[in-house]
């Protein structure tokens, strides 16, 4: 047997079952047009930083403005979250769910190797966003009279396209976990791009906890704190880098366990 039906059989090991998702979404448009997005806000994003932020920002270390300006890269978030939620409740949305754990009877295995491929989807288009990014910023900052480089920056650069990963990852968990696309998305957009800001602008000391705070300083983020609708920043120091990872990787576990623990036990029919 060959093919995606041998990539699906039971017993089979999960890379096999992780390669047969990466195949299954190479040829779904949606994944395309999203990884694009991201890959497209992450340049406008560092376009306007350079040409707009920087000098409203006015004096300050041109080291710590380089690193924020290359850190655009992971701005391209929101596509990446979707992205795993597409993949994942567009399943339920179009029937094919059933499919899937009838060729595969153990629907663990199943639910990891799809966050895996949605891991390894975002981290495909955190790449593309940084190198895209990257290459818009520097030739900006050189034209603005700006340095170029600035120690740290392959850090910024990593945890970009690592934020980006783990994004996919949690929109994944998140679609799993729900099921249905559109609550989905309503539930991650009303959480992230109001509830979550709203929290911090109250207590400004959770600003660290939250996932996009967390996400921001993995990615190298090295401003005092988020940003509120104001375009100020909000006061609170982001945690260290790694201790950020290690937080947002936390986020990402506890959603999908909780997603695993929903899907062994509900009808999917």
């Amino acid at each position: 047997m060959t093919g995606t039906g041998a990539a699906t059989r039971p017993g089979t090991p999960l890379g096999r079952l992780v390669a047969a998702e990466l195949i299954k979404a190479r040829g779904t448009r949606a994944v395309w047009l999203l990884a694009a997005g991201a890959v497209l806000f992450a340049v406008a994003w560092a376009v306007v930083n350079v040409l707009v932020l920087l000098p409203m920002a006015g004096s300050g270390d041109p080291g710590r403005q380089v690193r924020d300006s290359y850190s655009m890269a992971q701005q391209g978030y929101p596509f990446a979250l979707l992205l795993g939620i597409v993949v994942t409740a567009g399943e339920y949305r179009h029937r094919t769910i059933t499919w899937a754990f009838l060729v595969t009877p153990r629907r663990g295995p199943v639910l990891t190797a799809r966050l895996a491929a949605c891991a390894v989807l975002g981290l495909i288009a955190g790449g593309a966003a940084a190198v895209a990014a990257s290459a818009v910023t520097a030739p900006l900052l050189h034209l603005a009279g700006r340095p170029m480089t600035a120690p740290g920056l392959p850090w910024v650069l990593f945890g970009s396209v690592l934020g980006t990963g783990l994004w996919a990852a949690l929109g994944a968990a998140l679609g799993a976990l729900v099921r249905s696309q559109a609550a989905a998305t309503a539930i991650a957009f009303l959480w992230f791009f109001y509830a979550e800001w709203f929290l911090v602008m109250l207590l400004p000391s959770v600003g660290r906890w939250v996932p996009t705070g967390v996400a921001k300083a993995v990615s190298g983020w090295s401003r005092d704190g988020m940003v509120g609708f104001d375009g100020r920043p909000i006061p609170g120091a982001l945690l260290p880098p790694v201790a950020a990872g290690l937080v947002f990787a936390g986020y990402v576990l506890a959603a999908a366990l909780a997603a695993r623990l929903t899907v062994l036990r509900r009808d999917v029919t």
